[in-house]
């Protein structure tokens, strides 16, 4: 499984001293950017390249193995992993995860934490399917901002 959260706890606990509507800010940021997260893993990977260029034998009989077992010989798409992405709106921030079994196309997930992704795909999603950590460090890097740009400024 692969999940990623935004806690917007930690978040408010640092800009606590600008009240409630930044509280409000950073939960509509945070939700803006897992939303855009899901949206940039939700696209449907490149169609594979032939011939496949398998990790290894082992790797090239499971998979075969697997999808005779399941009855998807030749193979079509489910699009279960780009359609199991969910986002969850929470009072203390936002999660985004997938539990489809393929969800290491977008990458690895060793841990609970953004340290704990790695970027790492096969080669025969590698450069056709987004990678998670990209995507993740790109649409955080732009979360201060989002959250700047909805607080306002008023002279007393």
């Amino acid at each position: 499984m692969i999940s990623a959260s935004i806690l917007a706890d930690k978040l408010l606990g640092f800009l606590a001293r600008f009240g409630a509507a930044t509280e409000q800010a950073a939960l509509d940021s945070a939700n803006e950017t897992v939303s855009e997260i899901k949206s940039q893993m939700s696209v449907p990977g490149a169609a594979i390249t032939y011939p496949v260029q398998w990790d290894s034998d082992k790797q090239r009989r499971y998979v075969m193995a697997k999808l005779r077992s399941e009855g998807n010989l030749p193979y079509r798409r489910t699009d279960g992993y780009i359609n199991g992405w969910r986002l969850e709106r929470m009072p203390e921030g936002v999660s985004l995860s997938n539990r489809h079994p393929a969800g290491a196309i977008g990458g690895t997930l060793k841990g609970n934490s953004l340290a704990d992704i790695s970027s790492w795909q096969s080669r025969i999603h590698r450069g056709r399917w987004p990678a998670l950590l990209p995507v993740l460090r790109t649409e955080l890097a732009k979360l201060p901002k989002r959250i700047m740009d909805k607080l306002t400024v008023t002279a007393k």
